[in-house]
């Protein structure tokens, strides 16, 4: 099991996932009189020589992934997030999940989705061939099991808020084949969300081959699960079809039984077929033995997305606060964030500060505050609107699209 009882022991406490999932409500657990900060690591396994290795370190907000692989002589950072300098953007998440289904299908005690793909989408992004709807039933589906909760929203937040940061589809990657064969990726132009990877064309800290080998290693492992020779039973073959429609998911236990019957007794695909902990967990083991395109089952399973169609603006929103009371920009990005989050249309956070010297210190002239808002602009304008007026501030402050000087105009 890649996760040790102390590490599974963490994941339990109630703040975990909001440290880890750096929340703006995640309360503080730096320990500034402690010698050493508590870290914790765990390895994903895949076969003997290969393993996805999660460092993390509650106390400073950090978050490394490595990797193992022969011809690498130590574990080979491929990325890492904080609330500084990150590199997160390691993978697509077609990628992570063909490494989840992989490393499951090895260790019997590690479902998917699970704890891998919860622990890890932070260092996956969906890109312009992910689709929706092959991708967020498994990511609640993974949250859905480390964070249960009384009332299963679909989407999950933790998977809304993944999409708010990791949604590079559309934003001008481009992938390519460095001289050495292996893929890279770059975005000459940035329109949306700025790519930080160290899989780019020209990096020589990314280990381009060890992960290549590691994708071609998880490849073999998930395709071998349909070539086992009992699917081909007539029996097996006639439930397994009837668990690929669109009601599949209503004929498990008579695919059961069938492989059952054949002798066939893989750990992980009968638990998968008997009981499953979220239907994901099923829909991807019967998808994986009949050949079908990955993901392709999942969208058939669960229909669409309730994320397709979303769309995000990023904002920015300039208050000046000279002659305000202290922490005045703060106070409107706290009130602005609370607004947001109550009427389910994003989250505001301060971004920055303007600052200029003033006898003999410097003295805050304005404050800036990042703006996400979802689906409906008009009415997160509007809330802009009325926080802004709510602390007298509609008259000097101003909101345009990030990084652009177009002002939006507030409503009175």
């Amino acid at each position: 099991m890649p996760l040790d009882d102390a590490f599974k022991a963490r994941m339990a406490e109630p703040d975990f996932w909001p440290v880890y999932l750096f929340d703006d409500d995640a309360p503080d657990v730096y320990d500034e009189d402690a010698d050493e900060q508590e870290t914790f690591v765990t390895r994903f396994r895949l076969g003997e020589a290969f393993a996805l290795v999660l460092d993390f370190t509650p106390g400073l907000e950090y978050v490394e992934l490595a990797l193992e692989a022969p011809g690498l002589p130590d574990p080979t950072t491929v990325g890492w997030d904080d609330q500084a300098h990150f590199h997160p953007h390691v993978m697509p998440w077609r990628e992570l999940d063909l490494l989840c289904r992989a490393v499951a299908l090895g260790d019997p005690e590690l479902r998917h989705p699970g704890p891998m793909a919860a622990l890890l989408c932070r260092f996956a992004f969906l890109a312009d061939n992910d689709d929706l709807d092959r991708v967020t039933p498994l990511v609640d589906g993974a949250f859905a099991l480390m964070r249960p909760s009384s009332r299963e929203a679909r989407p999950r937040p933790e998977t809304r808020a993944w999409l708010d940061l990791r949604n590079l589809a559309g934003t001008g990657l481009d992938w390519s084949a460095r001289p050495d064969g292996h893929d890279a990726v770059d975005q000459p132009g940035t329109d949306g969300l700025p790519l930080y990877s160290l899989r780019t064309p020209d990096s020589e800290e990314f280990p381009f081959a060890a992960w290549s080998a590691l994708l071609t290693r998880a490849r073999e492992s998930v395709s071998a699960l349909a070539r086992d020779p009992a699917l081909a039973r007539p029996g097996v073959r006639q439930a397994l079809d009837r668990c690929t429609a669109p009601d599949g998911h209503g004929h498990l236990p008579a695919l059961a039984d069938a492989l059952a019957a054949a002798g066939y007794t893989h750990p992980v695909v009968m638990r998968a077929l008997e009981r499953p902990v979220h239907r994901a967990e099923a829909c991807w083991v019967v998808e994986t033995m009949s050949g079908l395109p990955q993901g392709e089952l999942v969208s058939r399973w669960f229909g669409p997305s309730p994320l397709a169609g979303s769309e995000t603006w990023r904002l920015s929103l300039h208050v000046p606060v000279l002659g305000r009371a202290p922490r005045f920009g703060h106070q409107i990005a706290e009130a602005l964030d609370a607004a947001l989050r109550e009427s389910d249309l994003g989250h505001a956070e301060v971004g920055g500060s303007s600052m200029r010297p003033e006898n003999g210190t410097f003295v805050c002239t304005s404050t800036s505050i990042d703006v996400l808002i979802r689906d409906d602009l008009t009415r997160g304008v509007g809330v802009v609107s009325r926080v802004l007026h709510d602390h007298d501030a509609a008259q000097t402050a101003t909101l345009h699209p990030a990084g652009k000087p177009d002002v939006i105009t507030l409503p009175a």
